[in-house]
């Protein structure tokens, strides 16, 4: 039977449409899933050793000046502006490859870094419990306030802290009660132990005694 189109234009393939929406759709939702799926295997695999995790410490940043808050901004929009031009210069159809492959390595990305996360974390509740464990070393409590939980944290109470032999002041969460009537002044005995690839860990804090000024003899 003879076409009735008088153009002879070939009807398009539904299947190729569906197969098209269809890797549109993995690309899309494929790799997040993948972050919240090795994300949930990392907290399971916590969670079977039964150890409260290391706190982290997390170096307080010193800003120079307003270009060192402005400059993230200004790189955004840059970004933002280069893309725009690419895009109207060549069109979506070609740029769109380049988003989809720039938009899965950002989720690996993200999923290597919540594995190197948690493998320098490996073991530093353990180091610290052994009977080689180094000595506490004392920090003194520079602010403290109360942090919120939120989607990133549980929560509790966030100390700004010199420690002896560090330079620069580190913050530290706690999310135990018992820090909670710390203040500015006090003196904290930690028990640090280093990352297996970077950064300082606290594996045991207990508040020091306060030392008693001295008597002059009259």
């Amino acid at each position: 039977m003879a076409s009735t189109d008088p153009l002879n234009r070939s009807a398009p393939d539904p299947a190729a449409n569906g197969w098209t929406s269809q890797r549109t759709a993995w690309l899309i939702f494929g790799p997040p899933a993948f972050m919240v799926a090795v994300r949930w295997l990392l907290q399971l695999a916590d969670d079977r050793q039964n150890l409260l995790p290391a706190l982290p410490l997390v170096p307080v940043s010193t800003t120079a000046g307003m270009l060192d808050l402005l400059w993230p901004v200004t790189l955004a929009l840059v970004v933002l502006v280069a893309a725009g031009l690419v895009i109207y210069r060549l069109g979506w159809r070609r740029v769109m490859p380049v988003i989809g492959v720039a938009w899965l390595l950002l989720w690996l990305l993200g999923s290597g870094a919540l594995l190197q996360r948690h493998l320098n974390q490996q073991g530093l509740v353990l180091q610290g419990m052994t009977a080689a464990a180094p000595a506490p070393v004392k920090a003194r409590v520079v602010t403290a306030h109360l942090k919120p939980a939120s989607l990133r944290s549980l929560g509790g109470l966030e100390l700004v802290l010199q420690i002896d032999g560090v330079d620069i002041p580190n913050r530290l969460l706690i999310g135990d009660a018992g820090a909670a009537s710390l203040k500015p002044g006090d003196t904290l005995a930690l028990q640090l132990a280093p990352g297996r690839y970077s950064g300082l860990f606290v594996t045991g804090w207990q508040a020091a005694p306060p030392v008693s000024p001295l008597i002059k003899v009259p």
